[in-house]
């Protein structure tokens, strides 16, 4: 299902809201592309697809964790701006509804270049800052999860810290998978670990702008619960964005040096250097 704006993401949840109880509701935005986006031409959606032949030659020759890691570049070393600016008052009137809300993401989790924190932590800090803060949502059952069940990627693994789920990376987990193992651990181990009653939501909500996440999503959850409705919404609000233009001459530089960032990034084995410190827990 399509939702061109935050409006109808509003109304598709309204609309459970008829059927089911605020409690049994699960809502989940992506970050980049649906919260906010890179505040620069070069990464603008139409751009993207105007000069795709030379964003897959650039990023063709990377590893999957120098992929990710240059999509991560985008996102810690330029300023991000809301898709929508009616966003942070979309997500609080869901959450005054007593919906569970979190943001997924398939941001890198681990540490980045020298910074004190991991870039999950970052990404939840930088979403605060901007008026979105999810951190209510699990903050009693489970702040922090490192899903260590997954074999460790880019020197770290998924996580969920306070209110932010991340696949960390797209080379090696889907977030089907992570959303699986998340919905275990705030349901039946959380239960059987502390006696006290786990999180089983009855129907889920995804928006995502990438409809092969949506698809992985509902995959994953008919095989580990296929009770559960999932509402998967595929956001095109960053579809028609592009208020700056770009030469291809600057958007090949651009993405180039991104490319060349997160290959000295790692040596020749994949293990990330000191810039992006091991801290897998």
């Amino acid at each position: 299902m399509i939702a061109h704006n935050m409006c109808e993401v509003q109304a598709q949840v309204n609309k459970a809201l008829k059927k089911n109880r605020p409690e049994d509701i699960l809502v989940a935005f992506d970050i980049d592309m649906v919260l906010t986006q890179p505040d620069h031409p070069a990464v603008y959606y139409p751009t993207l697809m105007k000069y795709a032949k030379v964003y897959k030659k650039i990023l063709g020759s990377l590893s999957a964790e120098q992929k990710d890691f240059a999509n991560t570049l985008t996102t810690q070393n330029y300023p991000q701006k809301f898709v929508e600016e009616e966003t942070p008052e979309v997500v609080k009137r869901i959450e005054e509804k007593g919906i569970k809300v979190i943001a997924f993401t398939a941001t890198l989790t681990g540490k980045f270049n020298n910074t004190k924190d991991k870039i999950i932590a970052l990404r939840r800090d930088g979403l605060q800052k901007k008026g979105l803060d999810f951190t209510k949502s699990f903050k009693e059952s489970a702040p922090v999860i490192s899903f260590t069940e997954f074999p460790a990627y880019a020197n770290s693994y998924p996580m969920f810290d306070r209110g932010i789920l991340s696949s960390n990376g797209e080379g090696f987990t889907t977030k089907g998978q992570v959303l699986c193992s998340f919905l275990q651990h705030v349901g039946l181990k959380h239960r059987q670990q502390t006696g006290s009653p786990g999180y089983f939501p009855k129907v889920i909500f995804l928006i995502d702008d990438r409809k092969k996440n949506l698809e992985d999503v509902e995959i994953a959850l008919k095989s580990c619960n296929d009770s559960i409705e999932f509402v998967g919404l595929e956001y095109q609000g960053a579809f028609s964005y592009a208020p700056q233009d770009i030469s291809e001459e600057d958007f090949e530089k651009f993405w180039t040096a991104l490319a060349e960032k997160s290959q000295s990034a790692f040596d020749s084995s994949h293990q990330i250097l000191t810039g992006y410190q091991r801290n897998a827990r």
